[in-house]
């Protein structure tokens, strides 16, 4: 049986690139589109073999050519915070093309919770947040009811790199000031992700679409508080960061202008849908915090210096 050929929706992104470094090890053929092939990370991922194709989301004709031959679809659909449906209509156009050309399986990552949003204390579909999640929503209904041989919806949790360069920014004070300022509360805790153990689910996903076929798989590798998210942190960034939780009243005021404290408010409880003996019993080896902070060093060292 001849391997499967896999068209990766955010090749040069952290779960896209992921999944790509680990299923080149099993001879799985890699096609991507980028809006620039020169850019460094392009021609790093055309260096490995990857096919890769000058194009974007809004492109039908480039996802076209660079999807058809391909058996396998990552679809790996980002947010647009400045128009929100966006993510559901791109992920819609890229589910039909891949109809068009006879993909087969399909492979979504999701987010946790988006099945269940409502059980979530602090839920508000009205929020920026709730609108996301409810797009998702929509793009895990058109996986389901596509008519594809196998699909798999796998739904991460927070991730590790939220802590990097350039997503902290969505945590104001933490790199200029050392301060995490957050609607978290002391007994909140975060099921943490390293989107290497994501691009790990989805390759075997890829590798054997049968076994995953139907399955829809929460993802985290391991559940942390967030003073030892802090903790850790400090150690690996050799600078002391310090947590300031907001009080309830402080939270109100902030949440109609701060989509992230907004965000951060409806995530207290995440935890929930996320059973670790679970996720251990697929038999795919999970990292930890600090190994994920000490493979990423020279991306700390630049967000924190």
């Amino acid at each position: 049986m001849s391997p499967p050929i896999v068209f990766v929706c955010g090749a040069t992104g952290n779960q896209g690139g992921a999944l790509i470094q680990h299923v080149l090890e099993h001879g799985v053929k890699v096609h991507a589109i980028t809006r620039d092939l020169t850019s460094p990370a392009a021609l790093n991922l055309q260096s490995q073999g990857v096919s890769l194709m000058e194009g974007d989301f809004d492109n039908q004709e480039s996802l076209r050519k660079s999807m058809s031959g391909c058996t396998t679809l990552f679809l790996n659909a980002s947010p647009n915070l400045k128009r929100l449906p966006a993510e559901a209509e791109h992920a819609k156009q890229v589910l039909a093309i891949a109809k068009e050309v006879n993909i087969q399986h399909i492979v979504y990552t999701s987010a946790l919770g988006t099945n269940n949003p409502e059980g979530l204390k602090n839920w508000d579909p009205r929020s920026l947040i709730g609108t996301a999640v409810l797009g998702k929503q929509v793009i895990e209904k058109e996986v389901r009811n596509g008519g594809f041989q196998t699909w798999t919806i796998l739904r991460p949790g927070n991730f590790m790199t939220n802590f990097l360069y350039p997503f902290v920014s969505m945590y104001q004070g933490l790199v200029d000031k050392g301060i995490f300022t957050t609607a978290f509360t002391r007994e909140t805790i975060l099921p943490m992700v390293d989107p290497n153990d994501i691009g790990k689910f989805a390759a075997a996903v890829v590798l054997d679409p049968v076994k995953f076929n139907q399955k829809e798989i929460e993802i985290a590798s391991q559940m942390m508080g967030i003073e030892a998210v802090m903790s850790d942190l400090s150690q690996a960034a050799r600078k002391d960061l310090q947590v300031i939780f907001l009080s309830e009243q402080e939270i109100m005021e902030k949440v109609p202008q701060d989509l992230f404290i907004h965000g951060q408010l409806i995530m207290r409880d995440m935890a929930q849908f996320v059973d670790m003996e679970k996720v251990k019993e697929w038999n795919i080896e999970l990292g930890t915090f600090p190994q994920f902070l000490r493979r990423e060093k020279e991306r700390i060292e630049k967000t924190y210096s």
